[in-house]
């Protein structure tokens, strides 16, 4: 019988999701905040600026993603918005995206040039596999979540708060 995907290419590929996961959670698990952050790690913010670079690139709003200013924003987040179990799983989602492309690309996820990135996260926004769509998912909601709460970003859409009569 010849099947579409093998028996052992679903044994490698369980193990090396499995490998991920627990790698991501070790690796968050051992991590420390960044001097100045609550949450995140110096890896995890430079992480997030690269996918922030990449979702908000300038030209669209009048400030653009990965300025410095998104991550930070992203820490305090999770640090005072997001229910605390959700927060282990956001950071090995950040871990798994980070640790990735050295295996693909050679080099970590931050370190990876604009179009390269570009890439790594069009990848990540397909729909399959779903777990990896849903990682995405994840990820632009509360990228998008820090940087649309800037005055620049709110001023430029037009949006106002309060009754209007």
């Amino acid at each position: 019988m010849n099947a579409i995907v093998s028996r052992r290419a679903v044994l490698v590929g369980g193990v090396a999701a499995g490998s991920l996961l627990v790698g991501g959670v070790t690796f968050v698990l051992a991590s420390q905040p960044a001097p100045g952050a609550v949450v995140l790690s110096k890896t995890e913010l430079a992480v997030i600026e690269q996918a922030s670079r990449v979702l908000f690139p300038p030209g669209i709003f009048p400030v653009a993603g990965g300025d410095g200013q998104t991550a930070p924003a992203v820490d305090a987040l999770l640090a005072d918005v997001i229910d605390p179990p959700a927060v282990t799983p956001f950071r090995s989602m950040l871990a798994a995206l980070e640790w990735g492309t050295l295996i693909s690309r050679g080099t970590r996820f931050s370190e990876l040039s604009e179009e390269e990135a570009a890439h790594v996260i069009d990848v990540w926004a397909s729909e399959n596999p779903a777990p990896r769509r849903v990682a995405f998912d994840s990820l632009q909601a509360l990228l998008s979540m820090a940087f649309l709460r800037r005055t620049a970003v709110i001023d430029a859409i037009g949006w106002r708060v309060g009754c209007f009569g």
